[in-house]
Formats: structure tokens, sequence, C-alpha cells
């Protein structure tokens, strides 16, 4: 849980981890050649999912004490994309989502390609 302390000192704001983590899904999501999430841990299963439900499946979140955060995105991409291209995008986006809509600092944004989707 991230708590962020209130500009005017009239209290704090506590972000859970899911919060920060399905910010950070829904901007990956966005992203051209991303095909879905893939599990954190490998007793979950693979599988493709990128629906807006489930957007923090496969992303793990780091809080520090400075208001600052780093993430994990364990993600699966479509198969001829450029996959260092497209992990360039979702890490600008997530960064960009994070900053502008919780006010945090991301440190890193790091992108763990697990497999590719062939497209049917």
């Amino acid at each position: 849980m991230m708590t962020v302390k209130n500009p005017s000192d009239m209290g704090s704001v506590s972000i859970a981890d899911d919060v920060i983590a399905n910010i950070a899904g829904q901007a990956a999501a966005e992203c051209y050649g991303l095909v879905g999430m893939a599990p954190k841990h490998l007793f979950a299963g693979i599988g493709v999912n990128k629906r807006a439900e489930n957007a923090a499946r496969g992303i793990q979140v780091n809080a520090y004490g400075d208001y600052s955060v780093s993430l994990d995105l364990h993600v699966i991409m479509a198969y001829g994309v450029r996959i260092p291209e497209v992990a360039r995008t979702v890490m600008e986006r997530v960064k960009s989502a994070i900053e502008n809509q919780l006010g945090l600092s991301v440190r890193e944004v790091n992108v763990h390609v697990h497999g590719l989707k062939i497209p049917d």
C-alpha cells in the first residue's frame, strides 16, 4: 500500500498496489502489439488476457518510501511485432499513466516477454 501525503497537509491518501497495477494494465492494454498479460507466478498457468477486469494480472508493483514505484509487467506479445519497440511503448505509456493519474514518481518499468501469440 502506497501512502501519498496531501500537499495541503489535510491528511493522506493510501493507494493500494492493485490500483497502481490496474492503471498500469489499462495503459499497457492500449499498446499495439501487446496481446495480453502473463501470470506473475509460474503456478498460475499461462493464458492470454487483455480484458479490463484482469488488468492487474501479470503486474508486480514495488512501492518505496519516497512516493515512487517500480513495476514489472509480464506480457505476451503478437508474433511478428518489433518486440523492443512495443516494450518501449509499453514502458512510456505505463510511466505516463502512473505519473499523471496518481502523481507518483516511476523509477522504472520492466517488461518481461513471456511468449508470443500467433494470429488466428
